[in-house]
């Protein structure tokens, strides 16, 4: 799955922080100085996760569908057509009778997770907002009614079933489901892997270990859903914790934040912010001087903000003179927050004042 959750991009500051599915608590971060520049910026498209049914059917980057779409299923979301109640023909035993469930059950959560991922590839507005909240709610009350096969399906089921449970099973908000999604990370198939990954960033357990994500993201670098979904499943984990335990994060991310998907890199460097990586300055500072996407550099910006070392006065007061609004913005925000107060917009303002 590409979010889809498995990625963002990052046009407006704020929605940086919003923007792969319900915004952040009222207490959780925010980029002190540019909330002016909002009326200024026009916020883009945003690619949601990578959410794909089949090997070749994903979702790509402007949510369109790159290959064959399967049939849709039985579903509660608006304009969507349903999975008719019965088939030609009647089953012929219990176990093509549990095997009819199971699939309709299958087409039903891939209907609901392309629904959400479609909501999510949408610019961030109120009836936007609305509308990805209600597909997961959707999808959550799905997931709640079928829980037990669907468990069984991420354990045991085919390959494309396991992936479409383990992604839906993050919208059910237990995490008692984070080891069965953790165990998938670990099981080396790649759209499994991808799928459980937008699953344990849709859940967001502060307490999900990082090991397992680490050997996926190494072991399957050529994986670019896989390599989306375990940026945008750290984001979302930084967001709740802030926190980087035993430096595990820390390390995905700085391996991450190299990756060719400027959205990734966008997502990897809020992250490394979020959770204070003072081990990321070299890395964010590179690419705040010299990164070609806007996004990234606002992020690099936003960062080091955070981290808040003095350090970083140097590089932030150089990007006061970006082409780009939104980046300068960023830097100056940052500034303020390091230091306490406001220079101004000019770097020469404050370099030779700042000690």
């Amino acid at each position: 799955m590409r979010f889809r959750p498995h990625t963002l991009v990052l046009l407006a500051p704020l929605a940086m922080l919003a923007a792969c599915g319900s915004a952040p608590p009222q207490n959780g971060p925010a980029l002190p100085g540019l909330e002016q520049l909002q009326s200024k910026v026009q916020t883009g498209k945003q690619p949601g996760p990578i959410v794909s049914s089949t090997g070749n059917a994903a979702i790509d980057q402007r949510g369109q569908r790159s290959g064959p779409t399967p049939a849709l299923g039985q579903a509660s979301i608006p304009g969507q057509p349903a999975l008719p109640t019965h088939t030609k023909g009647t089953t012929s035993s219990p176990v093509a009778a549990k095997a009819a469930e199971i699939g309709r059950l299958m087409v039903n959560c891939d209907q609901h997770l392309r629904a959400w991922s479609d909501a999510m590839a949408q610019p961030r507005t109120p009836k936007n907002q609305e509308l990805v909240s209600y597909t997961a709610r959707a999808l959550g009350i799905l997931v709640a009614k079928n829980r037990g096969l669907l468990e069984s399906q991420a354990i045991s089921g085919a390959i494309r079933n396991r992936g479409i449970a383990c992604a839906a099973l993050g919208f059910v908000g237990d995490f008692q489901v984070t080891p069965l999604l953790l165990n998938a990370v670990s099981s080396g198939e790649e759209e499994v892997v991808a799928k459980a990954l937008l699953g344990l960033g849709v859940l967001a357990d502060p307490n999900t270990s990082m090991a397992p994500i680490l050997s996926a993201v190494q072991n399957l670098n050529s994986s670019a859903a896989v390599q989306q979904n375990a940026a945008f499943a750290l984001f979302q984990i930084a967001i709740k914790t802030h926190t980087d335990t035993d430096g595990t994060m820390g390390t995905i991310l700085l391996h991450l934040v190299h990756h060719s998907d400027p959205q990734v890199r966008a997502q990897a460097a809020l992250s490394l912010g979020l959770i204070r990586s003072n081990l990321a300055l070299p890395a964010l500072t590179d690419l705040l001087a010299g990164d070609q996407a806007i996004d990234v550099r606002t992020a690099a910006a936003y960062a080091l903000g955070q981290i808040g070392a003095r350090a970083s006065t140097q590089p932030l007061a150089s990007a006061l003179r970006d082409p780009s609004e939104l980046v300068a913005g960023a830097a100056r925000a940052a500034l303020v927050r390091i230091h306490g107060r406001d220079l101004g917009p000019d770097a020469e303002s404050w370099i030779p004042r700042v000690r």
